[in-house]
């Protein structure tokens, strides 16, 4: 990802694992993008409750507790969020991408993410 822009759009990253959103913490924050991280949908919706609104919503699908479908349910019908939300999951199975677009996601990006294709998700997804 390249800085290409000053920007200020802010990201609310949600995943559990430590080291996938400290690598794609690294790269928004490096691409220029304000990013906040929250590692479980409980401490997300303290975010979103607490904090100024963010522009993309970057949600790992599989997590302990409350798993990212629930909070992308919570984001789109409790707190009638309209911005992007970019679902991430490591998950390939036959009709998964179609039943979270319909539950409300803008798109879904397939781990092992590939960095520039990434890059072109967000910025698409942030109309940039």
């Amino acid at each position: 990802m390249t800085n290409t822009q000053t920007t200020t759009k802010r990201i609310l990253l949600v995943d559990d694992d430590a080291d996938v959103a400290q690598l794609l913490g690294f790269v928004l924050r490096r691409a220029g993008f304000e990013v906040k991280h929250a590692p479980s949908a409980k401490k997300a919706m303290e975010v979103v409750i607490n904090a100024p609104p963010s522009d993309l919503f970057i949600l790992d699908l599989w997590m302990p507790e409350l798993d990212g479908e629930y909070l992308l349910r919570w984001l789109r019908d409790e707190q009638k969020i309209e911005n992007p939300i970019l679902m991430l999951t490591g998950t390939v199975r036959p009709g998964l991408e179609e039943e979270l677009k319909a539950a409300g996601a803008d798109a879904v990006a397939h781990k092992p993410l590939d960095i520039q294709a990434l890059d072109a998700l967000v910025r698409g997804l942030l109309g940039e």
